[in-house]
């Protein structure tokens, strides 16, 4: 079975701003939702992230929801993690206070959630930092419940999106 794959939504905000502008890469994202298609998962909170901003983003994802796996938070299994990551990141002695709320309150908790629930690999911009404690990044609540993550670049590679 292919593997399935959890967006972060810094995956579309930066291949939007800075990488893959829709006007200058529009292979990109052609190839997003014809090779990604039903392996790519979008989370209702990853969604609400991008709709916060009335964008061409927000536009292009209205458009094109149809094309992802979208899945909501609310199911039992996904709360069950939710709460076992939340439970270790308000025990931790290495992140500060405000880093826990933030990281509670955000769709990045939840992606890490829906990730152990259920195996998927988890796509992120953001970069395993040990020592960090003013933030808490995915990548680092990965490293804790040995759960698979990656980068775009690496994402690209899994899907086989190409510009020729």
């Amino acid at each position: 079975m292919d593997k399935e794959f959890i967006l972060d939504s810094n995956i579309f905000i930066l291949c939007h701003r800075q990488r893959y502008p829709f006007e200058m890469a529009p292979a990109f994202w052609r190839q997003l939702t014809g090779k990604g298609g039903q392996r790519v998962i979008l989370l209702d909170k990853v969604k609400d992230e991008i709709y916060r901003n009335d964008d061409e983003l927000s536009d292009w994802l209205k458009g094109n929801e149809d094309f992802f796996q979208i899945k909501k938070v609310s199911e039992s299994e996904v709360i069950r993690c939710y709460s076992d990551i939340i439970s270790f990141i308000k025990e931790s002695t290495q992140y500060r206070e405000t880093a826990k709320a933030e990281f509670a309150s955000v769709a990045d908790s939840w992606i890490c959630a829906y990730g152990m629930a259920y195996g998927n690999v988890i796509v992120t911009n953001e970069k395993y930092e040990p020592d960090i404690r003013k933030r808490i990044k995915i990548p680092n609540v990965c490293h804790e419940f040995n759960l698979e993550y990656i980068g775009l670049l690496e994402f690209m590679r899994e899907l086989d999106i190409r510009f020729d």
